[in-house]
């Protein structure tokens, strides 16, 4: 049986439009950290006699540098991700709002850079070779980020993420990986925080946004499907709510 040690999350911060900043504690060489996009929070997965990898509520798995997606050799889901290294998101996080057509998403393999403490050895495991391009370690060990344009799908399959995992170390500690991800499409209406409940927490955040932002819009926001955020939307949010 998989052991998996719950991690912290170091940092949480919500911006808006459904996008999220995490750092997770990933520093362990054995242990993966599952973590679910939709619920922006750590999964523990093994539990009750079952597997990790042969459940749907997680959609990434961390360790040390490696990521994998639940899809492939890694899990049973229908995850995947895609990786455009012509482009970079430090330079494209705010023009890039869609996955390309035609995207070649790959689905987890085998690999033969996991390194085991005990045979000093490179051994082999699972993980997903788009995510594998996120970062290279130079001549002194140290992790470079490079920023290439990623996409990760949830283990539905129905949910196409922008991800951007961005740095690996806090105060020079490795393995604490931070990412910065934004759901782009609509599955619920009205959720627009990606909790998959319509609630007066998404009122609130559409008022703040709207007020904000004179130019706002979210298609989860978007409520009546006019293509504007305003006040109607609100008020059809809160009258579902409260029916």
């Amino acid at each position: 049986m998989i052991r998996v040690i719950l991690p912290l999350i170091f940092c949480s911060l919500t911006f808006p439009q459904d996008e999220y900043l995490i750092t997770i504690n990933a520093t362990s060489y054995s242990d993966w950290v599952y973590y679910s996009l939709s619920t922006h929070s750590i999964i523990d997965c093994d539990h009750d006699g079952l597997i990790c990898e042969n459940e749907s509520q997680w959609d990434l798995a961390f360790q040390r540098k490696h990521i994998k997606t639940n899809s492939g050799l890694s899990g049973s889901g229908s995850g995947g991700a895609y990786v455009d290294s012509s482009m970079v998101w430090s330079e494209e996080w705010v023009n890039i709002n869609e996955a390309p057509d035609g995207a070649g998403w790959l689905e987890d393999t085998i690999a033969n850079d996991f390194y085991d403490l005990q045979t000093h050895t490179f051994v082999e495991g699972f993980k997903n070779p788009a995510l594998n391009s996120w970062g290279w370690f130079d001549e002194t060990y140290t992790l470079n980020p490079t920023n290439y344009v990623l996409f990760v799908k949830s283990a539905s399959g129905l949910d196409i993420f922008k991800f951007w995992p961005y740095n690996y170390y806090i105060d020079g500690s490795g393995g604490l990986i931070s990412i910065r991800y934004q759901a782009l499409n609509c599955n619920i209406n009205g959720d627009i925080n990606s909790d998959t409940f319509v609630n007066i927490l998404d009122v609130v955040a559409i008022v703040n946004n709207v007020v904000s932002e004179s130019d706002y819009y979210e298609q989860c926001a978007d409520y009546n499907s006019d293509a504007a955020v305003n006040i109607l939307d609100v008020v059809a949010i809160v009258s579902s709510i409260v029916n």
